[in-house]
C-alpha cells in the first residue's frame, strides 16, 4: 500500500485536503486433500476435493475535501476517483476470472446547523464500496461440514451504496446527550448469500445436492432510524 495525503488550512474557518492511494495485493491458496483406502496404503489426492488458486487486486484511488464555516453552518464537501481490478485463476483448470471498474466516483456532502449551543441538525450524503474478501471469491468446495457444503464465487462484483443521513442531537447538560438519526440506504449488485442445487459429488449415486455461495442481487433498500442516549 502507497499512500499520501496533503492539508491545508486555508483561513481559520476552512480546510482543503488531498490526497492518493495504491494498494495492490496478491493471494495464493492450495488446498490438497488424500485418502487412503487401507492403513498400508498410500495416499492419493483427491482432484475434486483439491483446488489451487491465486488472485491479484489492485486500487488506485485520490481524493479531496473542502470544509467550511459559515457562522451557524459547518459545510463538507468531498470526491474520490477510484479505479479497480481484479484477476483470478483456478490453476487445476486453467479457468480464469475478472472484474474491472476504470473509473468510479464517489461523492459525500455533510451540512451541519447550530441551532443553538445544545442542538445540532445534520444532514449527509455519501457513496461507498463494499468489495468481496478472498473467502467469498474463491472457487473451492469446502466439505468440512457435509452438510453445510458452500464455495465461493469468483465472478461477484463489488456492491455499491448510497446513504443518506438526517440527524439531530441535544446536549442536555454536560454529563447527558441524545442523538436520533434517520437514515436511507441504497445498495446496487448486494453481495448476499443464496443455495444453489447441483451434482453430488460426495454421493455420485444421489442426484444433486444444496450448495451455499455468494451471489450479487439487484438490489436493497434499507430505511431506519437509530436513538442514542449517553
Amino acid at each position: 500500500t502507497v499512500q499520501t495525503d496533503y492539508t491545508n488550512p486555508i483561513t481559520k474557518t476552512s480546510k482543503i485536503e488531498m490526497g492518493v492511494r495504491g494498494a495492490f495485493r496478491k493471494f495464493e491458496s492450495f488446498n490438497f486433500n488424500y485418502r487412503k483406502n487401507a492403513i498400508n496404503d498410500p495416499f492419493v489426492i483427491l482432484p475434486s476435493f483439491s483446488s489451487e488458486y491465486e488472485f491479484t487486486d489492485r486500487v488506485l484511488a485520490a481524493y479531496t475535501t473542502f470544509s467550511k464555516q459559515i457562522k451557524k453552518f459547518t459545510v463538507q464537501l468531498g470526491l474520490r476517483l477510484e479505479s479497480s481490478e481484479y484477476n483470478g485463476t483456478l490453476l487445476t483448470t486453467n479457468q480464469k476470472f475478472s472484474n474491472q471498474f476504470p473509473v468510479s466516483l464517489f461523492p459525500s456532502a455533510f451540512l451541519t446547523y447550530k441551532v443553538t449551543d445544545k442542538q445540532d441538525l445534520q444532514v449527509n450524503y455519501s457513496r461507498k464500496i463494499n468489495r468481496p474478501n478472498f473467502f467469498q471469491l474463491i472457487p473451492f468446495y469446502d466439505y468440512s461440514d457435509p452438510v453445510n457444503i458452500s464455495v465461493g464465487n469468483p465472478n461477484l462484483i463489488p456492491e455499491f451504496t448510497n446513504l443518506v443521513e438526517l440527524g439531530y442531537q441535544y446536549q442536555i447538560d454536560k454529563n447527558h446527550s441524545v442523538l436520533a438519526t434517520a437514515y436511507g440506504r441504497i445498495t446496487n449488485d448486494l453481495i448476499t448469500r443464496y443455495q444453489f442445487k447441483d451434482k453430488n459429488i460426495l454421493d455420485p449415486t444421489k442426484d444433486s445436492i444444496a450448495y451455499n455461495s455468494f451471489i450479487n442481487a439487484n438490489s436493497a433498500n434499507t430505511f431506519g432510524l437509530e436513538l442514542t442516549s449517553k
